[in-house]
């Protein structure tokens, strides 16, 4: 197994396509055709168009799958909310990568991770099988702009299956403004779709969740809730009960993209540990109700939660990345996928900071880096896959060093 990365920022669809193409196969040295392409735009981009020309250098016989994200990272170059197109190209030997599709997210999501979990079934995935899954995280029906949640897909999955693999994985969105995308599926471009790479053979994924956010307060309770609309907590509305909490010190309508909540999925009141956390970010407030809308439906009645807060310091990243390549010593690390929430980006966050490049330094020349800016990130809490939010997932794929790359 080898990869190579590449990108471009090139406003033109077909030459964005051809550069980031190009780039990937200068840097793995080789020009015979690769098993499967990973291709991620913004939505400037034309869709049709910058598959087709991608597959005009690399050969129509590689699956290209992917779609909208709001950015992209490679190992010395990023960038976000303009025209940013990245790709990573992979060569398999003694890894097998099996595809599988599911349309129809937008008539619901729950349905079409039950058929994905059918499929992922006749293909006999096992608890331990790692898994990538790409969906779209945004639908448009009849004017009306919704979002596909995570939660629901993983439902559907478990349903099929009677467990959830350890899933990593994105809700894709080509912009900050949640406009329409497309995908790639393998071999054709569409909307609405979940897709789920599984590796099996000599492959390993391993990964490690980094949000940088701690406890700021004690535990609260969810008291009432509606789908993703917390409507009261601790026998108060929502927005009265935060707004007493914080002392009116931030109006309810900067509550979406800043509040943060904290799921402990660990032991109520043992040592801080990020690993045992789901973050829940706020999307917007229901007034009329006076409730809070999260990114995700499952802070339901009954559930216990913290106010996080954010860490300026990103130093934090450097052990976690570390750790994994530890982890693999043994085995040849060939690929590193970022996997980073779009409100971790300095410049739509309003700080200084960019995770981007300390993740660049951390990794530096040890393997090929591509890394999106997404909706919604999945990766395992407490053991089971989840949908996160304010999130990085960093992603090391390995081979045993006995495997040569051809």
């Amino acid at each position: 197994m080898q990869a190579a990365v590449g990108y471009s920022e090139n406003p033109i669809t077909e030459q964005a396509g051809q550069e980031a193409a190009r780039a990937a196969l200068l840097q793995a040295g080789r020009t015979d055709p690769c098993a499967l392409a990973l291709l991620f735009s913004t939505s400037r981009h034309d869709a049709p168009a910058l598959r087709s020309a991608v597959a005009g250098v690399i050969g129509t016989s590689a699956s290209i799958v992917g779609g909208g994200a709001i950015g992209a990272i490679t190992n010395d170059r990023f960038g976000y909310a303009g025209d940013q197109v990245g790709l990573a190209l992979i060569w398999l030997s003694e890894v097998k990568c099996d595809l599988v599709v599911e349309k129809d997210l937008d008539k619901g999501a729950e349905q079409a991770g039950e058929r994905l979990g059918k499929q992922l079934a006749a293909l006999e995935v096992r608890p331990e099988s790692a898994l990538t899954l790409l969906y779209d995280s945004i639908y448009h029906v009849n004017g009306e702009t919704r979002m596909v949640m995570a939660t629901d897909l993983l439902r559907g999955i478990r349903q099929a299956l009677g467990f959830l693999p350890d899933i990593t994985g994105a809700g894709l969105q080509g912009d900050y403004q949640a406009g329409a995308t497309m995908q790639w599926t393998g071999a054709d471009t569409r909307q609405h779709a979940a897709l789920a790479l599984h590796f099996s053979g000599a492959a390993q994924i391993d990964h490690v969740i980094m949000h940088g956010c701690r406890p700021a307060t004690g535990y609260y309770t969810v008291t009432r809730a509606d789908r993703q609309t917390i409507l009261e907590i601790n026998g108060l509305p929502a927005l009265e009960f935060m707004d007493k909490l914080l002392d009116s010190a931030i109006a309810p309508e900067d509550y979406p993209f800043f509040l943060i909540f904290g799921i402990n999925l660990g032991r109520k009141y043992a040592e801080f540990s990020e690993h045992n956390y789901a973050s829940r970010l706020c999307l917007a407030v229901d007034k009329q109700r006076g409730g809070i809308v999260m990114f995700e439906p499952d802070m339901t009645e009954g559930t216990q939660f913290q106010i996080m807060y954010r860490s300026l310091d990103l130093d934090y990243m450097i052990p976690r990345i570390e750790n994994i390549f530890d982890r693999v010593k043994g085995r040849k690390p060939v690929f590193a996928l970022y996997i980073n929430c779009a409100g971790r980006a300095a410049g739509y966050g309003g700080v200084d900071l960019e995770d981007a490049v300390l993740l660049q330094k951390t990794v530096a020349r040890r393997v090929p880096l591509l890394g999106i800016y997404t909706g919604v990130e999945i990766a395992s809490i407490g053991g089971i896959p989840r949908g996160l939010d304010w999130t990085g997932v960093f992603c090391l794929f390995s081979i045993p060093e006995r495997t040569a790359a051809t």
